[in-house]
């Protein structure tokens, strides 16, 4: 039974009528879909790497950032 397009998807609280939920689904396909991102703990520090894939030479320069700086003490990678 699929429920995609018959407003089980609109939010992440709602349970198809047969268990599923979309959004966590959808969720867990753009990670799969994405590159891989690791970082790493070392004593001085934290190293960020991500793999970088250029899938259109439509993308504007710096539009599919990945890492981003949270505050002087914390980072974050994203993948998905």
């Amino acid at each position: 039974m699929s429920s995609i397009g018959t407003g089980y998807d609109l939010s992440a609280s709602t349970f198809s009528p047969d268990g599923r939920v979309f959004q966590v689904e959808y969720a867990m396909k753009a990670v799969e879909n994405s590159s891989t991102a690791i970082a790493i703990r070392c004593k001085d520090g934290v190293v960020f790497g991500v793999e970088k894939l250029v899938l259109s030479k439509l993308y504007e320069q710096g539009s599919n950032k990945r890492i981003f700086n949270i505050d002087r003490h914390v980072g974050m990678a994203v993948a998905g």
